[in-house]
């Protein structure tokens, strides 16, 4: 008798904690640098890395899990010591959407985290590190 309820038990724990996804939202939150758009498909960026020269215009695609809803978006970009470096704000041109690409630049060699904010309540979606190495 014990081992039957010991096996019911397990039993339901383990399908009690499995995750069935019922989620059929194929966005998530990501942020990714690149060096350029790529022609064919303008949400996709092409060099995507995490290494750049200064002065080099950096591309990035802000990808969000909720509707950024026509809502600006924010580039917040920090210091390797988390000491604020720039702040980067875009309007959004759609009432509504998930994905966000636009460009920024940064003329000083270092180490960098790029943090992507959507204004209207002021929600992190994602962040991401990379370095400025000294011009060519």
């Amino acid at each position: 008798m014990k081992k039957y309820v010991f096996l019911l038990l397990a039993i339901a724990l383990f399908t009690g904690c499995s995750k069935k996804s019922t989620d059929s939202n194929p966005y998530s939150n990501s942020l990714q640098l690149g060096t350029g758009i790529n022609a064919t498909s303008l949400f996709d960026l092409t060099g995507v890395g995490t290494t750049f020269y200064a002065n080099t215009t950096i591309y990035f695609r802000l990808e969000s899990a909720d509707d950024q809803g026509g809502s600006s978006i924010t580039i917040q970009i920090y210091n390797s010591d988390g000491s604020s470096y720039k702040s980067f704000t875009y309007t959004n041109d759609q009432s509504y959407g998930h994905i966000f690409l636009s460009y920024f630049l940064i003329p000083d060699p270092g180490k960098y985290t790029a943090k992507g904010i959507i204004v209207n309540g002021y929600k992190t979606v994602a962040s991401t590190s990379f370095t400025i190495l000294a011009s060519k």
